[in-house]
């Protein structure tokens, strides 16, 4: 596709924010954890850092209050104040360290208001054509793609640049060495070996196991390329992740995998 279509990244927002909220990816809100006051969208655009308040203003302050109408003013307020004053609006709608749940909803129907979605895709098109362009390289080079980006393809490298920053230097030739390696009706089991190694107490252990059990033997021959390369990719994360990370891609490499205790079927959304 010559241009980077609007259905395509909020696609791929929908993917990406999935395993977080399996039923509003769009509309995710995440209170002070993490000392950012208040995180908005799939990306996690918040108040501390800045990354919220340029989405939010262009929009003006009917089309928030319209979403939030006993918040919405305050809300105004903490993305037009300077940060310290924002923090200190936003945690004053806290209890510790979780939002209430009325300012929770009001935030909610705020994030997954049309207005504030198209902000999520327009704010995310920076990378994304990264991710396509990254994927364009890959399906190049490999003869079963040949040179087509699939929607699922392009998610798949938009969940990469997103979430792990990248292949890190990975390409086809590394995917075709670990088939030729392993042959192509070895290399799932090889995988799945692996996931059931995964010691108790590992981020996302319990998930690999499933993971082991659901795709053994059942890897379709389209999806192998990426299965792989979601492996290759999550070796190279922090020790601790790499379950998490390979549960995460092989998913959408496969449309269906367990992530987070959830199971997840991703393919009315990867059509």
């Amino acid at each position: 596709m010559a241009i980077l279509s609007d259905d395509w990244v909020e696609t791929a927002l929908k993917v990406t924010g999935h395993f977080e909220d399996s039923s509003q990816p769009l509309s995710a809100v995440t209170g002070d954890f993490d000392g950012m006051g208040l995180s908005l969208g799939v990306l996690q655009w918040n108040i501390g850092s800045g990354s919220l308040q340029p989405m939010v203003k262009p929009l003006g302050l009917a089309a928030v209050t319209k979403a939030m109408p006993t918040y919405g003013a305050d809300f105004w307020k903490a993305c037009n104040a300077p940060i310290p004053a924002g923090l200190a609006i936003c945690r004053g709608w806290h209890s510790g360290t979780a939002l209430k749940a009325p300012v929770r909803k009001e935030l909610r129907a705020f994030t997954g208001s049309p207005v504030f979605v198209a902000q999520q895709v327009a704010r995310a098109r920076k990378i994304a054509e990264q991710a396509l362009a990254a994927a364009k390289t890959y399906a190049k080079a490999d003869p079963a793609m040949g040179g087509i980006v699939t929607k699922a393809t392009f998610c798949w490298f938009f969940d990469v640049y997103t979430q792990n920053g990248g292949l890190k230097g990975l390409d086809h030739g590394d995917v075709a060495a670990f088939i030729a390696q392993h042959g192509a009706t070895g290399v799932d089991d090889r995988i799945c070996d692996w996931l059931e190694g995964r010691a108790a107490g590992t981020v996302g252990y319990r998930d690999a196991l499933s993971n082991a059990v659901l795709w053994r033997n059942k890897v379709a021959a389209p999806h192998l390329s990426l299965f792989v390369l979601s492996y290759l990719r999550s070796s190279l994360s922090r020790t601790e992740y790499r379950a998490d990370v390979l549960n995460r891609k092989a998913t959408i490499a496969t449309r269906v995998g367990w992530v987070h205790r959830e199971k997840h079927d991703l393919t009315a959304l990867l059509k």
